[in-house]
């Protein structure tokens, strides 16, 4: 067999599956010596057998074939990827939720295949999604590289976790005020909430109207961690026309936010990414600031306030102009 294949060995004694197929020979170092390792692919009845377990494992990503689905492609693909199991279970629950694209030729998937999958599952952590379009891209770009598919359309896909490795783009003053100076319309007001209460999109969006307490002025909602859920944040005075003409619903779905903030030059992060530069270039407390994004402080009980935690959130919220 070519070297760096892998090995079959015929083990003594009587056994139903006396052929052990091993790979080829690795080492790892500790510092100060290397360690040999040659894992066991398995036990097979014959030599036949054997040779072929080795044959699939060593299989080239050549030999896929143009009609390969998505799920023959990831097959491949997660050979590629040498990472630890906390990693590699995100990898699987991610490619879970990519069951409807799983018995597809990848040659057939367009935008909209990948984009609906992501969009159904915006409501999940940043960590979930970032996992999800680390595979959806993966996969593709693997397909792409060895000439499976002639286009790669996830490079399209619209996510806020799409942007991760972006630098945030802050809304400027003039902007704000621009925004301010604009017809009333969805994006607009959804952006104004957004940059005076800093909840991530989806958590406004998702907010049911008992959440909002026109009595209180107070929105309580949040996702993501312990800190971030239900978490009370005070209604900024200038968006309360805002927030009561919504507090039935927002008519808008997240990817049809993301499209239209995308042509104003920001993605939705920005907002609370503004929220957080300006609270702080207002000196503002920062523990305060934690507190109204949902961040885990030592400093702060989770979801218990009083009266004098309210109104010094209601200061700080005010602080923005």
């Amino acid at each position: 067999m070519p070297n760096g294949y892998g090995t079959i060995t015929k083990l003594t004694g009587k056994r139903r599956k006396p052929y052990m197929a091993r790979l080829a020979c690795t080492y790892t170092s500790d510092g100060d010596r290397l360690t040999e390792r040659r894992p066991v692919l398995g036990y097979y009845r014959t030599r036949a057998e054997a040779l072929q377990a080795l044959a699939e494992y060593n299989k080239s990503p050549y030999d896929i074939g143009n009609n390969a689905t998505f799920a023959d492609v990831y097959s491949e693909w997660i050979k590629t990827k040498k990472v630890g199991n906390k990693a590699m279970s995100g990898y699987t629950n991610a490619f879970g939720k990519c069951k409807d694209l799983h018995d597809i030729p990848i040659a057939e998937l367009r935008l909209q295949h990948y984009q609906g999958i992501i969009n159904r599952y915006t409501h999940q952590s940043a960590t979930s999604m970032k996992c999800l379009l680390a595979v959806i891209r993966g996969v593709s770009q693997y397909a792409l590289k060895y000439e499976i598919i002639s286009k790669d359309y996830s490079e399209f896909i619209e996510s806020e976790y799409a942007e991760a490795g972006n630098i945030h783009k802050p809304f400027t003053e003039s902007e704000i005020a621009a925004l301010w100076a604009q017809k009333q319309s969805a994006l607009r007001d959804i952006t104004l909430i957004l940059l005076y209460s800093g909840f991530r999109v989806n958590e406004l969006l998702k907010m049911k109207a008992d959440n909002i307490d026109l009595d209180s002025l107070t929105f309580t909602g949040g996702s993501k961690t312990k800190a971030g859920k239900d978490r009370i944040v005070p209604i900024h005075s200038r968006i309360i026309p805002l927030v009561t003409e919504y507090k039935s619903g927002f008519p808008i779905r997240y990817s049809h936010y993301y499209a239209l903030l995308r042509e104003t030059g920001h993605i939705p992060h920005d907002t609370r990414h503004t929220f957080v530069s300006r609270l702080q270039s207002a000196g503002a407390d920062h523990l305060c600031i934690q507190r109204l994004v949902g961040h885990a402080s030592d400093n702060v009980t989770d979801n218990v306030y009083t009266h004098k935690d309210l109104d010094e959130l209601r200061k700080t919220i005010e602080m923005l102009k």
